[in-house]
């Protein structure tokens, strides 16, 4: 099993700033941009022998009381650095505050750190 919640957590950070990032559902919505990340799974991808690649896809939301946009093609490029490509993103619909979700994915290599699609 490999762990890449920390480096992710610092990307966002130099988006929005450390008080703006969670792995959790924001707290308050009341100084937005807010970015939350969540792991959606993270799996020996030979299941056979030892682990060495580990499949992981990652979720991230972006929360803004103005557009996302702009946010969003900051994660996509702070994603992408790191080797995981989009595979899904959406606005969602909510009436208080605009919404992106989106998804990561990336095939890492624990013994070289490299990451495969």
């Amino acid at each position: 099993m490999y762990d890449v919640k920390p480096v992710i957590n610092k990307l966002m950070e130099e988006i929005v700033g450390e008080d703006k990032v969670s792995d959790a559902y924001p707290e308050d919505f009341t100084n937005p941009p807010y970015i939350s990340f969540y792991e959606q799974f993270n799996k020996d991808y030979i299941k056979k022998g030892p682990e060495y690649l580990t499949e992981i896809v990652i979720q991230i939301d972006i929360w803004h009381n103005r557009s996302t946009g702009a946010l969003a093609q900051q994660v996509n490029e702070k994603m992408n650095s790191i080797g995981f490509r989009r595979e899904f993103a959406r606005d969602i619909p909510d009436p208080n505050i605009k919404h992106k979700t989106m998804r990561f994915r990336g095939i890492v290599d624990k013994r070289n750190l490299l990451v495969y699609q």
